[in-house]
């Protein structure tokens, strides 16, 4: 039995390579990495180019907070907003971050409360984003969640266009 904390059903196979999108269990049997870790490895595995830069960076330094400047996290930043109306980038540790950032800052930046989200959406296991995730599924157990959140069923335009009113600050 495992000692990890049991947060999905999982199978009873232990992947231990990757390579490109194709992951091999510990026999040596191949799968195609349908899930990219979950969303954090879109790029694949073990890319020579990335695994290059990773070893170099990590010859440097590894993390620092935002309390300091990081040039190359500067110069990602700058490159991202570049093409964009945006003016800055917000660098996160995972979608769930990445989401509870959205919520606070279309809460704070509109003075408004509502945010509209869909039936079967999935954004996280943060209370912020577990609460904008439509699955009762996810939530169960873990109530009352945050208030102010509605959940329309997705590709329902009229839905959606009765929803929207002044109270909303994102969707």
């Amino acid at each position: 039995m495992s000692a990890l904390f049991n947060t999905y059903a999982r199978r009873p196979i232990a992947l231990v390579e990757g390579k490109g999108t194709i992951v091999k269990d510990q026999n040596g049997k191949e799968y195609l990495d349908f899930t990219s870790g979950i969303a954090v490895v879109s790029l694949g595995h073990a890319h020579p180019e990335l695994v290059k830069a990773l070893q170099e960076q990590s010859e440097k330094i590894w993390h620092t907070s935002n309390l300091f400047q990081v040039p190359g996290q500067e110069k990602l930043a700058e490159s991202l907003v570049k093409d964009t109306h945006f003016s800055y980038a917000f660098f996160c540790n995972s979608g769930a971050e990445a989401n509870e950032a959205a919520i606070k800052l279309a809460r704070k930046h509109t003075g408004k409360h509502h945010i509209i989200t869909f039936k079967q959406s999935f954004h996280g296991r943060t209370f912020g984003s577990m609460s904008a995730t439509g699955q009762e599924k996810i939530q169960k157990g873990f109530g009352p969640m945050l208030e102010k959140f509605t959940y329309l069923p997705f590709n329902d335009v009229e839905a959606l266009k009765n929803a929207v009113d002044d109270s909303v600050a994102a969707i």
